[in-house]
């Protein structure tokens, strides 16, 4: 009979194109689950869900004309889930003078490269502060690399009353100690197309991997920076922290 026959959807290919699809970019899932992979519950479980759920619907409208509405949503869902994750690495990993993608290179950065409760993002500021010159946020994504430590790097000038707030809250911090020593280290900079030595004056605790990622903007107020201090985080196991430069109003966060 006419009605014992299967229904045929227009759109069964569908169905193939999805498979082909998971499969050309499972490679990307690769990548992503190492570069960010702190975050790929948000996506891979559901969708896995709907993965699972896409032939159970098919063949209930197939055989039965139900749930074609469903169906089309299980469809939808997943192209969706799959695609919307595609850009994260790359919004982790670029975006550095712009401030709008503050927050979201912070989220991708504490929970994506790091689990959800690692708290290595306690020093940083929830928000921007209004002052806010020269701004720039690096953050680095995990990677397949011996002692490789994933670092970011936030810097930019503001006014004295957001420094206030800040050491207030580095106060609060556990195990967070302040130093106000500082040192003179020789440097070798680049200065056109050659290298030239240079002495700095700046505080002692200031990691040389955070310097060396500073702008010229910034790191030109190392040159005589006697009135600064760092706050260091002790209690975590990569050391981060906070400069403050109250001449110029700089402050540079690092991990």
């Amino acid at each position: 009979m006419e009605n014992d026959k299967p229904i045929q959807a227009g759109w069964v290919i569908a169905n193939f194109i999805i498979g082909i699809v998971g499969f050309l970019t499972s490679w990307f899932w690769g990548l992503y689950l190492l570069c960010i992979g702190g975050i790929t519950g948000y996506f891979i479980f559901p969708l896995l869900i709907v993965f699972t759920l896409i032939p159970i619907l098919y063949n209930q409208y197939r055989y039965k004309g139900r749930f074609r509405r469903a169906l089309w949503a299980a469809r939808t869902a997943f192209f969706v889930l799959l695609v919307l994750p595609l850009p994260l690495p790359y919004i982790a990993t670029h975006f550095e003078h712009n401030e709008h993608f503050y927050s979201a290179k912070k989220f991708l950065y504490a929970h994506g490269v790091y689990i959800g409760d690692s708290h290595i993002d306690e020093m940083l500021p929830k928000h921007l502060p209004d002052e806010c010159r020269d701004y720039r946020f690096m953050t680095q994504v995990a990677t397949i690399a011996q002692d490789y430590h994933p670092s970011e790097y936030l810097m930019f000038y503001t006014d004295s009353e957001t420094i206030s707030d800040y050491e207030r809250h580095f106060n609060e911090l556990p195990n967070c100690v302040r130093s106000d020593e500082t040192v003179s280290h020789m440097r070798m900079v680049k200065e056109g197309d050659k290298y030239v030595e240079k002495t700095y004056y700046e505080p002692r605790y200031f990691p040389d991997h955070a310097f060396a990622w500073l702008d010229d903007t910034h790191r030109k107020e190392f040159l005589d920076m006697r009135n600064a201090a760092v706050y260091r985080r002790t209690d975590t196991y990569y050391t981060n922290g906070c400069l403050i430069d109250y001449d110029s109003g700089l402050v540079v966060f690092w991990t």
